[in-house]
């Protein structure tokens, strides 16, 4: 093998199912050097990057806050995941746990931060009601405040993740994590 710095691994995320995907990136991280970094693109979704780190994945190249920005959707999910009871996670009042739609009428009136507690220069300085006016009018800020907030938003996601890991805590995490996401999903499906 010849003598590199790391290793780009290419082609996950087009189409496999999560089971697959898991069996996938395992084979393939199980052969790679431990000491070398494993650089993976694609796997953009707080569910993916969990099941990447837990394979063994160092770096993640994703345009999911982008799409995600370009949509009018927001980051909500909780980060502090181990310090809050499991209970509290699930109390939040999104439909899918991890994000919203500020381009719903819902928001039009809502003179509440994007995320309570939240440091980003957008939330310290504008509510969810203007958001959804400014997304609502087409209004280039929107894009503009949303990206600000989605990034800040998900670089603390991989915070937790990494506060996790030197914890040595982080299977605790991810079944944390996993476990409010499927909830809020059952939540979400309507039964007849």
């Amino acid at each position: 093998m010849r003598n590199v710095s790391g290793f780009y691994l290419g082609g996950f995320g087009l189409g496999e199912s999560i089971e697959e995907r898991s069996a996938l990136l395992n084979a393939v991280t199980n052969i790679l050097p431990e000491e070398k970094i494993r650089f993976v693109s694609r796997l953009g979704l707080p569910e993916e990057v969990l099941q990447g780190v837990a394979a063994g994945i160092d770096l993640f190249d994703s345009t999911y806050i982008y799409h995600l920005t370009l949509g009018g959707f927001a980051l909500v999910f909780p980060l502090d995941i181990l310090g809050e009871a499991p209970e509290a996670l699930l109390r939040n009042s999104s439909n899918d746990y991890t994000k919203i739609n500020l381009h719903a009428t819902i928001y039009r009136k809502d003179t509440s931060p994007i995320v309570d507690k939240c440091s980003c220069y957008t939330c310290q300085n504008h509510t969810r009601a203007y958001l959804n006016h400014l997304l609502n009018v087409h209004e280039m800020l929107a894009q503009i405040l949303l990206e600000i907030h989605n990034t800040h938003h998900y670089l603390g996601f991989f915070r937790s993740i990494r506060r996790a890991l030197m914890q040595e805590k982080f299977e605790l995490f991810r079944e944390r994590f996993m476990e409010s996401r499927r909830v809020h999903l059952t939540e979400a499906v309507p039964y007849s």
